[in-house]
């Protein structure tokens, strides 16, 4: 499975996409933790795990204006539960409440189940990057968990099945590769002969080439187990390159699941003003 290494998250950190991603991350991590046995949390494309949102990646662009930036603006719009979680960790980033003048700062997925996980659990994350491990592994091991330097989706099917009882594995590459969307289903479907009871997140872009749709329609077939789809889209479809939306499919899901993320981003899509909507479809669920 080849990979890019040019890529770096911190041009795109705190978009919509990532709150989409993040809010379903926390969402399933919450609903499992509910129960008191221990879970192993893997993460197959950690990134550094912090972003500063005033360094020169983050600038360039400034997709965190469309993200974390009218999130935080719209806080007092959105129900509590889950955006309570999302803005008690956003506030002790910076000190004390969060606003759209004071907010430098913004959580990868190694902060998100860090800050959820418990004694009893266990969390391994993957970065192939050198520069992005680097400072992945210089994070207090709050912010990370046990930090891999190597490929995250030949390494994740390499350490199964765990020796906790319960397993998460959110997978979100870049997608430069085009097949990468062939190389996420294949990891999926290993997931899953490994530890049928695995709940698997995978993260994909909603661009105008619209290459998810062979990974969709390829889980939807090839997995005998509940696969729910959450997409958002959140600005016009583009004539030629670029993403207008954030996709989600969810192996064995939390059965409310549908109806949390539903509650949660609809309040969020419409005060954005935008061209948005966000859509749920469930393959193969009982």
């Amino acid at each position: 499975m080849f990979r890019m290494l040019s890529y770096q998250h911190g041009y795109h950190a705190g978009n919509p996409a990532d709150i989409h991603k993040h809010l379903t991350l926390v969402t399933v991590s919450e609903y499992l933790l509910k129960k008191p046995a221990g879970i192993h949390f893997y993460d197959t494309h950690a990134g550094k795990g912090l972003y500063s949102l005033q360094d020169s990646q983050a600038q360039k662009r400034q997709e965190y204006l469309a993200g974390v930036q009218q999130l935080v603006q719209l806080r007092e719009n959105l129900p509590a539960d889950p955006w309570s979680f999302f803005f008690t960790q956003l506030d002790a980033l910076h000190g004390g409440k969060v606003t759209p003048e004071n907010l430098q700062y913004y959580p990868g997925s190694p902060h998100w189940v860090s800050a959820l996980r418990r004694t009893q659990d266990q969390h391994t994350v993957f970065e192939l990057h050198p520069g992005e491990h680097q400072q992945l592994a210089e994070l207090h091991p709050n912010h990370t968990g046990y930090v891999v330097h190597g490929d995250g989706l030949s390494g994740v099917v390499n350490m199964l099945p765990p020796r906790l009882p319960r397993l998460q594995v959110l997978i979100d590459p870049a997608y430069e590769v085009a097949s990468e969307y062939t190389d996420v289903a294949s990891t999926v479907e290993a997931i899953l002969k490994k530890c049928r009871h695995a709940v698997v997140m995978v993260w994909y872009p909603l661009l105008a080439a619209e290459k998810h749709h062979e990974l969709c329609e390829r889980l939807t077939h090839a997995l005998d187990a509940p696969l729910l789809q959450s997409e958002w889209i959140y600005k016009e479809k583009p004539e030629g390159w670029g993403m207008y939306g954030s996709g989600m499919l969810v192996v064995n899901p939390p059965w409310v699941l549908q109806q949390q993320l539903t509650a949660a981003l609809q309040p969020l899509a419409e005060q954005l003003g935008q061209p948005v909507e966000h859509r749920m479809l469930r393959y193969n669920a009982e």
